[in-house]
């Protein structure tokens, strides 16, 4: 998931998490309106920018160098949560409100669900698109 969409996941207190430290390493996101918008170059150019200056701090201080990671680069967490918690987080964050970046994670966590627990993931809520819908709709490049 890309930080922005960890910054409303983390809010999610029923669930422990354990995510790695911020890194440009990752790569990043590209919102699909950043691009329809004609500012598909100058994003890029700001985040070759920001992964640059990453590798400079990174040498210097791995700790410092996480303050410039713009939101649009992606992290991995690890993260374990009951029942209860997995239905609450994914008919929130995959309500039409929800940012498009955290609906995606939901989405996911969502269709993990039901492939482990049919017979109680079809008491979730949830609007009708999936992860890849998302994907395909709200980004340019994940």
């Amino acid at each position: 998931m890309d930080q922005g969409a960890y910054a409303e996941f983390k809010r999610h207190r029923m669930m422990t998490q354990t995510p790695q430290r911020l890194t440009t390493r990752l790569g990043w996101t590209t919102p699909l309106l950043i691009t329809e918008a004609g500012f598909g170059s100058q994003y890029e150019a700001a985040m070759e920018a920001a992964s640059k200056l990453y590798e400079k701090l990174h040498a210097f201080n791995p700790d410092v160098a996480q303050y410039i990671v713009p939101n649009g680069f992606n992290r991995r967490v690890l993260a374990q949560f009951n029942l209860r918690e997995a239905f609450a987080f994914c008919q929130l964050r995959s309500a039409a409100n929800a940012h498009f970046s955290i609906r995606r994670v939901a989405q996911k966590i969502y269709e993990d669900i039901s492939r482990v627990h049919p017979l109680l993931s079809k008491y979730m809520k949830l609007r009708e698109e999936t992860w890849q819908s998302v994907e395909e709709n709200y980004f340019s490049k994940i």
